[in-house]
């Protein structure tokens, strides 16, 4: 799945709006139909008690919209605004002024506890406070209700994204709704699936809200999310060397793990021939658990790891495999380092560097 920056999600609401004709106030009802569609599922509507915490930009006005939906399907809502309604504008105005002529119980908040009592006592809480955009601290009234709001123990569903989260980066911006699901729309923001912000998410649902496939195939969508990709289906002629062989220089004292999973995790990828170079004094602990590991004892040190004697040894191995790994859990021993920065060097085949044969590479750069 793609993601977007906020900049680029406010890109592709102009395009809606601008070159499709999918007017504001659309956009917003399918937002509050999503989020809507949440709460049946999650919490349920008919009978139920919900309080909704709106601010003025289009956050709130998905929000607002949202109560509507609540009460059309049997269910009721508070209305707590954050900041003066007269700050609202377009689809979230039109909202606002329809709540009015329905007489919703809309309150403007001067404290937080004065939603302290309906917020305790209701069946769930939807943070409408800040969208996506929010690029400052988060202080005063809104940072009042946020901590309610993360205190009530009620079940929280946060609009696009929780309150209080950097969209591009997920930080807190100085407080945050820590909530239980949320309901994003078009596509997740950075901010969604960065740390601190994924987990203050909760449960994430995206959803498209009548937005094209075509808005997502520009090319300045560039990042996406890992998907989990399927084995390459193998002959059934293949064997082991066949298919991937892995020439992995790790291990030292203390670490017997880092040698075991890297090796292991080339094999379960879907690799054939795992070949470990290790101090030979270690060897024995992984093979009681990598049974499917060809091992390759090597001269060691003093304080077990590998040693420079073992370098005519390796450079031989490397050169009957397809690639090396080089580093995990080698240690920083100085002999070792050094051994690492030489087989480095002269090496011809493909190689990847990572841990501790890293920290030896950056100690000696040329």
């Amino acid at each position: 799945m793609k993601l977007a920056t906020v900049e680029q999600m406010r890109g592709m609401d102009r395009q809606a709006i601008e070159k499709l004709g999918i007017s504001e106030e659309i956009l917003m009802e399918n937002a509050a139909l999503s989020a809507a569609m949440l709460l049946k599922s999650q919490i349920g509507i008919r009978g139920r008690k919900f309080v909704i915490f709106c601010g003025v930009g289009n956050n709130g006005g998905d929000g607002l919209a949202l109560e509507r939906l609540i009460s059309s399907g049997g269910g009721s809502a508070k209305v707590f605004l954050v900041a003066s309604p007269k700050k609202y504008s377009g689809a979230a105005k039109i909202n606002y002024d329809i709540l009015c002529n329905l007489s919703v119980d809309i309150q403007l908040l001067t404290k937080a506890e004065e939603a302290r009592i309906e917020t305790l006592h209701c069946d769930a809480v939807v943070d409408a406070i800040f969208g996506t955009g929010l690029d400052r601290e988060v202080k005063g009234l809104a940072a009042d209700v946020i901590a309610l709001i993360n205190v009530c123990g009620r079940p929280v569903l946060s609009l696009d994204i929780p309150s209080g989260i950097n969209g591009d980066t997920g930080k807190v911006m100085g407080v945050a709704v820590k909530a239980d699901y949320t309901v994003t729309f078009g596509l997740p923001k950075i901010g969604n699936l960065l740390y601190p912000g994924y987990d203050h998410c909760g449960a994430l649902t995206v959803t498209h809200i009548s937005f094209p496939p075509s808005l997502y195939d520009c090319d300045d969508l560039r990042m996406q999310t890992n998907g989990f990709v399927p084995l390459l289906p193998r002959p059934v002629e293949a064997y082991k060397g066949s298919v991937g062989d892995v020439l992995f220089i790790a291990g030292g004292a203390n670490y017997f793990g880092a040698p075991y999973f890297s090796t292991m995790s080339f094999l379960k990828a879907g690799g054939g021939y795992a070949r470990l170079a290790a101090p030979a004094s270690i060897i024995p602990f992984v093979a009681q658990s990598g049974r499917e590991i060809v091992y390759l004892p090597q001269r060691e040190t003093a304080a077990v790891g590998l040693s420079l004697k073992s370098k005519p040894e390796l450079l031989m191995h490397a050169e009957k495999t397809d690639m090396v790994v080089i580093g995990p859990g080698l240690s920083l021993q100085e002999e070792t380092t050094k051994l690492v920065r030489e087989l480095a060097a002269v090496i011809s085949k493909p190689l990847l560097i990572d841990g501790d044969g890293l920290t030896a590479i950056a100690e000696r750069p040329e």
